[in-house]
């Protein structure tokens, strides 16, 4: 991600260069910020799975006082997540296949389009990697505390 951030804004500033110093043109500097910038979107959500820092809307687990019914709703949460995400993963997947199959050129340089496809379909596998393991770990611990009468009794939940 560093390092597409730092390509981006060097194109931009080249650009802008040649653009108003230097009175020429960087002719095709938007696709390649447009392949960068793919990577650079689509591993940065990857990360954000990673950390789980993406924005979410959780509100609900604010207003849940039962334990049980806390880790149960966001197991839902995450088992939605985990599926719109395979869902998803399976379309950039085949947008991949298409691509090997119908071979797309950028219209300045002619580079395969598979580049910025194939970024999205990391990316997407990234996150419905992420998203799986922490439903996963949410149904064990589910799991682990309702299985544990100690802890129920402990917080006076029967």
């Amino acid at each position: 991600m560093a390092a597409t951030s730092v390509l981006i804004v060097g194109m931009i500033c080249y650009a802008v260069l040649a653009r108003y110093i230097f009175s020429s043109d960087f002719y095709g500097s938007e696709e390649l910020i447009q392949m960068l910038a793919f990577w650079l979107y689509f591993m940065g959500a990857a990360q954000g799975s990673r950390e789980k820092s993406q924005i979410s809307a959780d509100i609900l687990t604010c207003y849940i006082k039962n334990e049980t019914w806390r880790r149960l709703t966001v197991l839902t949460k995450d088992f939605l997540t985990a599926a719109i995400c395979l869902l998803v993963t399976g379309w950039a997947i085949k947008f991949v296949i298409w691509g090997f199959v119908m071979k797309p050129q950028s219209p300045v340089f002619k580079l395969p389009m598979l580049i910025p496809h194939f970024a999205v379909a990391l990316g997407f596998v990234l996150m419905s990697l992420y998203h799986v393991t922490y439903f996963v770990q949410g149904l064990m611990q589910l799991r682990n505390a309702t299985g544990s009468s100690e802890l129920v009794t402990a917080r006076g939940e029967i």
